[in-house]
């Protein structure tokens, strides 16, 4: 094992919580989802957020965005042009591709539907954020890190926003 966890009077306790974070980033990468790539014909990428609000996405359509335009919400920090949205099944795809007006594309992309390979944990603690749904810090903070445009800035510059606090070394306290 890797020692992540020691038992305190009875009690578990995180032995190396940024050091368990460390090694999920090592083992993880947004490819492994499924991605399809789409054009929208939009302005900017804020251009996109706004018609996903003026969408009013109904509740049974399982979704949240991530990557980028996640952080956008909860932590701004890096210009982007490519809105990434986890979509839980084939009704969301269908849903976003046709109220969107999206027309498949491999390149000029600026919309991309993601499958998550981890089907339920992407969906975890996502919560709405300026009247979009967002994945949770964490899996944000995992999404932005492989991702090679801006990505390991924004991921730093949320880590320092929203995730020290939780995943700080006890001896940097």
């Amino acid at each position: 094992g890797r020692n992540y966890i020691t038992r305190v009077r009875s009690k578990l306790k995180l032995r190396d919580p940024q050091g368990i974070l460390d090694d999920w980033v090592r083992n993880y990468n947004y490819k492994k989802n499924r991605l399809f790539g789409y054009f929208v014909m939009a302005e900017s990428s804020a251009d996109i957020l706004e018609k996903l609000r003026n969408l009013g996405i109904p509740a049974d359509i399982d979704y949240a965005l991530s990557i980028q335009a996640g952080a956008s919400l909860v932590a701004p920090y890096a210009a982007f042009q490519e809105v990434h949205i986890y979509v839980g099944n084939e009704k969301a795809l269908a849903y976003f591709e046709k109220q969107l007006k999206l027309s498949k594309a491999e390149q000029g992309v600026n919309v991309s539907l993601m499958f998550p390979c981890y089907r339920h944990s992407v969906f975890y603690d996502s919560r709405n954020v300026k009247k979009l749904r967002v994945v949770s810090d964490l899996q944000l903070y995992l999404d932005l890190h492989g991702y090679p445009v801006r990505g390991l800035e924004q991921a730093e510059h949320l880590f320092d926003k929203k995730l020290k606090h939780i995943f700080a070394r006890p001896d940097s306290q």
